[in-house]
């Protein structure tokens, strides 16, 4: 069984990791806008979209099927990572033909249809990392996936600014994020030959087998992807690719923000599957504390970003995104709604109820598309920025998602403590937003200062988290700061 030393050990690793490719993925959703305009971002942004949705369809689900099977039986490794590889190579030949009967269909120019296809070579090989990524997971050895991470965004980010130096075009800008793919995969293949020593053993007769156990997670990655996706073809069809570019801006900013929840949810996923599986009750402790943490990070980076977005998209891209301000601060409300599906997503998966999960996904994608249908226009027309109309569907349905996340949990898996310490922890980031609000386009620097402590202060004051979740908490940032001291030093002594 997974303690909570375990549990803070595998956060501190990825999150040490994070923060570093965190800083990597700011720095060039920063440069890469100003330097290819908003045309050529809302190009990158449906491509990206295009295979994102693609990509689901040939995994086929395999990445969590991988995880779970490992974590339970690991000298399965091997045999379930060549099925796997194998599978989703011939659905990947299958998908370029969709992916171009598609771009026919809609008629796209040759400037998004090549950036289409240079961002198909490097989902391919983020196919197969996500492959050695999931067994990973499954093994526990988090610190193979911090290096690949590192490695890998400090590669793309190097390379992508000295091309950006260079004036080397579009084309090769994007075609970095194929090398540094490789890089990645290279790096993890050699660190799980390492845990696991692999053997390449496909069982032909055992494919339809991983296929059909896997196909339960397809519906549910298929759902939140298309979900999640769908709305950027949709505001390009309905209104123009520069739309998508805001709208894209805001969501790469946003989306730097998703790694607190995902390394989270990625670390206790083996420990939430293990603890159903044996029938005892932990899973209930580890989802109350999980629950109650999300809400306690999500607040004061969400609400944040309600007070700072305009300001910040106003010094980071000037005034050719200044659409994409409006977007970001309704993207802070929303992601207060998506750290809470991260988690309760995994908690749904790891009880077996992905089919029911899998329902609420379809139905959010069924509320969206007439939400954005008539709001996307609408927002066009009245503010001149469609992309508000994409983020409020976004917003309803998230909400949506919560609320029947919760309802669809096993009984008695969150109490209502849960929701005591939820209203007070909306309550110190209300205090926050109120503190804060007033110094954010002059000075936003003490704007921000004046909100960490202020949150800070009231989480302390009203005694929200509880002391083993402050000894957790501790172990993970003092984890990370032991791991960034000895890194500093090997440096330091190679240096010497």
């Amino acid at each position: 069984m997974i303690s909570g030393k375990t549990i803070a050990k595998n956060v501190g690793v990825m999150m040490a990791s994070q923060l570093i490719t965190w800083v990597m993925a700011f720095i060039l959703a920063i440069f890469l806008p100003r330097y290819v305009g908003a045309e050529a971002i809302g190009a990158i942004t449906i491509a990206t979209s295009v295979w994102l949705i693609m990509s689901v369809l040939y995994t086929f689900g395999m990445d969590t099927h991988l995880t779970k099977s490992i974590a339970r039986d690991p000298s399965k490794t091997s045999e379930l990572l060549s099925t796997s590889l194998v599978l989703r190579t011939i659905f990947f030949l299958i998908g370029c033909v969709i992916v171009a009967l598609y771009a026919r269909i809609m008629q796209y120019d040759l400037q998004l249809t090549t950036v289409i296809w240079i961002m198909g070579s490097y989902f391919l090989t983020s196919s197969y990392a996500a492959a050695f990524n999931a067994s990973l997971i499954g093994l526990e050895r988090m610190e193979f996936i911090s290096i690949s991470n590192i490695v890998g965004k400090t590669l793309l980010t190097a390379v992508s600014l000295l091309m950006i130096y260079l004036n080397a075009g579009l084309y090769l800008v994007i075609s970095v994020m194929t090398f540094s793919s490789l890089v990645s995969c290279t790096i993890l293949f050699i660190s799980l030959n390492r845990q696991q020593p692999l053997r390449f053993q496909v069982d032909f007769s055992n494919m339809r087998a991983v296929a059909r156990d896997s196909s339960v997670y397809l519906v549910s990655g298929l759902a939140m992807v298309i979900y999640q996706q769908i709305d950027k073809p949709f505001i390009s069809a309905l209104v123009d690719t520069t739309t998508v570019g805001w709208y894209g801006t805001a969501m790469n900013l946003f989306g730097t923000l998703m790694f607190l929840p995902v390394v989270f949810s990625s670390v206790v996923f083996p420990a939430m599957a293990r603890s159903y599986a044996s029938g005892n009750n932990k899973l209930n402790i580890i989802a109350q504390r999980s629950f109650d943490l999300m809400f306690l990070i999500s607040i004061p980076v969400g609400l944040g970003l309600v007070v700072i977005g305009q300001p910040l998209v106003d010094l980071l891209y000037g005034p050719q995104f200044r659409p994409s301000g409006g977007i970001l601060m309704m993207l802070g409300v929303v992601l207060i709604f998506t750290y809470l599906n991260t988690i309760l997503g995994q908690l749904l998966i790891s009880t077996d109820r992905t089919s029911r999960w899998n329902i609420v996904m379809i139905v959010a994608i069924v509320v969206t598309l007439p939400i954005d249908y008539v709001m996307v226009p609408w927002t066009h027309q009245v503010y001149g920025n469609g992309g508000l109309g994409g983020t409020f569907a976004f917003l309803i349905t998230e909400f949506a998602m919560v609320v029947a996340a919760i309802l669809l949990l096993p009984p008695k898996t969150l109490q209502w403590s849960n929701v005591r310490t939820a209203s007070l922890t909306l309550l110190s980031g209300l205090l926050m937003m109120a503190t804060s609000w007033w110094f954010r386009e002059t000075m936003m620097l003490v704007s921000i200062g004046i909100a960490a402590v202020t949150y800070i202060g009231a989480v302390a004051l009203l005694r929200i988290v509880p002391s083993e979740d402050v000894l957790l908490i501790k172990n993970a940032v003092m984890g990370i700061i032991g791991r960034l001291r000895r890194r500093k030093d090997a440096s330091a002594s190679l240096g010497n």
